[in-house]
Formats: structure tokens, sequence, C-alpha cells
């Protein structure tokens, strides 16, 4: 009985560092954006954001001139974002 005790917690224990380990590897980046005048260029944006690995949500808002990116950060870095930005013919302005 004590063992399947100890064994259970030892589990718990496991399951819930992996949890926190999963959990702390989403990160959450608001980028402005320069030079966005319509829905295509926020379009345009978003869909290279979207097929940028470790990018997990993408919203473009060509008003607001931001974008709002949920990433990995084990998978991708803000400055990689920053760059696939500036790649579509945008920039990402630093703050």
């Amino acid at each position: 009985m004590r063992k399947s005790l100890v064994l259970t917690l030892a589990m718990s224990a496991v399951m819930l560092i992996s949890a926190i380990g999963i959990s702390a590897a989403t990160r959450k980046a608001t980028i402005r954006v320069e030079g966005m005048k319509c829905a295509n260029c926020s379009g345009s944006v978003k869909k290279a954001l979207k097929a940028t690995a470790g990018v997990e949500t993408v919203e473009v808002n060509h008003q607001t001139q931001e974008a709002v990116i949920e990433y990995d950060d084990t998978k991708v870095t803000e400055v990689r974002l920053r760059e696939v930005i500036n790649s579509t013919g945008f920039k990402a302005v630093e703050e």
C-alpha cells in the first residue's frame, strides 16, 4: 500500500513538473508593425508569421498597427518574429 502511494505521488510530481515546463515555454509578444494600410497587408504579415515554426496563434490588425503572437520560445525567438515581419516588406518597430 505504501509503495503504491509513493509511486502515485511520484507520478503526480512528474506530471506537474512536465505541465509547468510546457506552459512556461509559451510567450506572448505584441509587436508594432509600420506600413500596413489594409486587410491584405495584415493578412500577408499573419500568413508569414503562421508559417513560422513555433508560432501558435497570430492576430494582426492593420488599424492598430499591431501583431499579437503567442509562440513557443524553445522553437522561435521574438527577434526571429521581427525578422519574419520585416521580410514581408513591413517594419517591425523596436520599442
